[in-house]
């Protein structure tokens, strides 16, 4: 944590997190009401965090930036969105849109969290904060089927875990 500190990374708690991702929306997204809503409650419900425990967190743990080796060695690849933050930012994701929900418990305990409902409220800001996230760079990428897909998924997210809007 301290290189990044040295290169002038700051420590981003959730809600900076949230206001950069904002701060840099296309327009476009800006005036979807259902992104706007989701926003409007992400930042009435920011969880807790403490500096002190902020570390280097990679920021976009999607599928496409793990190469395999032929060798069988895994590399987490493209660290241009690294932050210094909070660790739900990538465990969030990874459980988010990888991992089935009846397998979070476990998957939490090896990233040393307890199974209860702190946890579990910052494992569901920081899921639809990554969703919000894929939404903003597919679209910048012009692929909107994958933006309609995450915007869908989200839905679902909330449904499941949340309060939908």
């Amino acid at each position: 944590m301290t290189q990044l500190k040295k290169l002038g990374y700051p420590v981003e708690s959730p809600l900076e997190l949230l206001n950069s991702w904002a701060n840099r929306l296309p327009i476009a997204l800006r005036q979807n009401h259902y992104i706007q809503s989701v926003v409007k409650n992400l930042r009435k419900t920011v969880p807790a965090f403490r500096e002190d425990y902020a570390t280097i967190v990679h920021g976009d743990v999607r599928h496409s930036n793990w190469i395999e080796t032929d060798s069988g060695l895994i590399y987490l690849v493209d660290w241009d969105s690294v932050r210094l933050t909070d660790r739900m930012l990538d465990v969030a994701h990874i459980l988010s849109h990888y991992i089935p929900d009846s397998n979070w418990r476990d998957w939490l305990g090896y990233y040393g969290y307890k199974y209860n409902q702190k946890v579990f409220d910052k494992l569901y800001w920081f899921g639809q904060y990554s969703f919000l996230s894929q939404i903003a760079k597919y679209y910048e990428n012009n692929d909107l089927e994958n933006v309609n897909r995450e915007i869908y998924a989200l839905r679902n997210f909330r449904l499941k875990y949340g309060k939908e809007i």
